[in-house]
């Protein structure tokens, strides 16, 4: 018993607390609530903890063992804080606790994340109330954000913004006349290359986006839609969705609609994915007799191949994440499950797998090349019939090396590990992060071929295209196992 005693003493002895406070940048007033991490660099024999600040903002980590750590806080509504870091938004600085350390104290000041706001105008300049305001990414390929209402007086707000750069767009509709305006982009003109991006810095509200909705007429649809089982049917554009009618199955439903002048997708679904049909078109002049089924769907079939390698284990298959992309945004990603019917359409897969693996490509069996790849994403059209084909290599690259500032290693340098195709007008596909260790290492395995460019600095803007000029080039095949020294990039 004396033996266990001295024995939890001396683990008590060399355990450190962290405490500090989350404060908000602008106020200064405490942001209680505040979700913690104590995230341990590699090397460090430690777990990541989580806690949340109490009511005056406060926290305290026990219990820490010897090592390297970074601190860092979220809360929704501001931009994710490290300790350390040089700027909102930037990675943070590591620190070291070391044996005998009894306590630290930190103070994590926060931002809010970036705005825009502005009015929406009638012809005479007068606010227009209750109207539809969207934003989108700037970055193709374009996708929906956010949405709000203008207020009583034609003014909007859209908030929760990553810094970045977005397009603003106003909603279609009549006015009291009846009369009907169109989508209309910030500054003007109603077809996406006449829109003027916005950027939005960290903690900035961007004002005066001013949108003038113009006057137009309206695309005139109809058709009928079958269903041998109960189904929905719904129009996709890029300002939403609606229901254009239900069918209880087996009869053919009538259906109209008026839309913008545009892109759109319809979009038919039957309960319990039994059925599904797709169709997209460019709606520019009034189209009657258009006809969409919701055809019955084969169970989904994924067929997994490699290369033969040794790594590559086919009865224990990596998750396989999906998410569908349609005219209005984004689904929640999930997990692909067995066999599971999915409903026609734009979807993209991705596959988690370990760095002992790469993949090469996932491509529907009906037309054997992905339409997008980037982010790790493969975009894919499924018909009813959905046969996939992922393609696995048991030899990926890897790059590793020190990074190094005045000739010394530097513990927990931020790096970042970007591939791309220097063809493409925007050329990144993929961008990585990473820490060095305690001993200024850093590697990064289960990388496909391809051009990649490497770089280490505290104060990297992922939107700063000149600050890629400054990393070094990398080509790696297959199986190459590259090494490249770093040299911190300092502000």
């Amino acid at each position: 018993m004396r033996l266990l005693t001295l024995l939890l003493l001396a683990m008590s002895a060399s355990a450190a607390v962290i405490q500090g406070v989350v404060l908000d940048e602008e106020s200064g007033n405490p942001l209680a609530r505040t979700v913690v991490n104590l995230i341990p660099l590699p090397g460090t024999q430690a777990g990541s903890v989580s806690i949340r600040a109490d009511e005056h903002g406060a926290f305290a980590l026990n219990n820490v063992n010897p090592g390297w750590y970074v601190l860092r806080s979220t809360r929704r509504g501001f931009v994710p804080a490290e300790v350390g870091q040089l700027r909102p938004g930037r990675p943070g600085m590591p620190f070291e606790v070391v044996p005998g350390t009894q306590s630290s104290f930190f103070q994590i000041r926060m931002k809010r994340l970036a705005a825009v706001s502005g009015s929406v105008l009638d012809e005479n300049g007068v606010g227009i109330p209750d109207w539809q305001v969207h934003i989108y990414s700037a970055q193709k390929p374009v996708r929906h954000v956010g949405e709000t209402k203008t207020d009583d007086r034609g003014n909007y707000r859209i908030g929760e913004l990553d810094a970045g750069t977005y397009i603003v767009r106003s909603g279609p509709g009549p006015l009291e006349d009846e009369s009907y305006l169109l989508p209309t982009y910030y500054k003007f003109g109603t077809a996406l290359e006449n829109a003027d991006p916005t950027r939005v810095q960290v903690g900035e509200t961007v004002t005066d986006i001013v949108l003038r909705p113009v006057k137009g007429r309206m695309v005139e649809l109809s058709g009928v839609f079958s269903s041998p089982f109960p189904a929905v049917l719904s129009l996709i554009t890029d300002t939403g969705r609606k229901v254009l009618g239900s069918n209880s199955g087996g009869n053919l439903v009538p259906f109209s609609a008026s839309v913008a002048p545009g892109l759109i997708e319809l979009l038919a679904e039957g309960s319990g994915s039994r059925c599904g049909g797709y169709v997209r078109m460019m709606a520019d002049h009034e189209m009657q007799g258009i006809r969409i089924a919701c055809s019955p769907l084969e169970m989904t079939s994924v067929n997994w191949t490699g290369d033969g390698s040794k790594g590559i284990n086919f009865r224990s298959q990596p998750p396989l994440m999906m998410r569908r992309v349609d005219l209005d945004g984004t689904s929640p990603v999930r997990a692909y499950k067995t066999r599971e019917p999915i409903v026609p359409g734009h979807w993209e897969f991705r596959v988690l797998v370990d760095p002992s693996a790469y993949v090469k490509s996932i491509v529907s069996q009906a037309n054997g090349h992905p339409e997008t790849v980037g982010d790790g994403w493969f975009g894919i059209d499924i018909g009813t019939s959905g046969q996939i084909v992922v393609a696995l290599s048991g030899h990926p690259a890897s790059v590793s090396g020190t990074v190094a500032a005045a000739g010394k290693p530097v513990s927990g340098a931020a790096i970042y590990l970007e591939l791309f195709d220097p063809e493409l007008p925007n050329p990144r596909l993929q961008l990585i992060e990473g820490r060095s260790d305690p001993q200024g290492a850093y590697r990064f395995s289960g990388l496909a071929p391809g051009h990649y460019r490497v770089l280490s600095s505290f104060d990297f803007d992922p939107e700063d295209r000149f600050t890629m000029e400054k990393a070094a080039a990398l080509s790696l095949r297959e199986g190459d196992n590259a090494t490249q020294g770093l040299e911190l990039i300092l502000p």
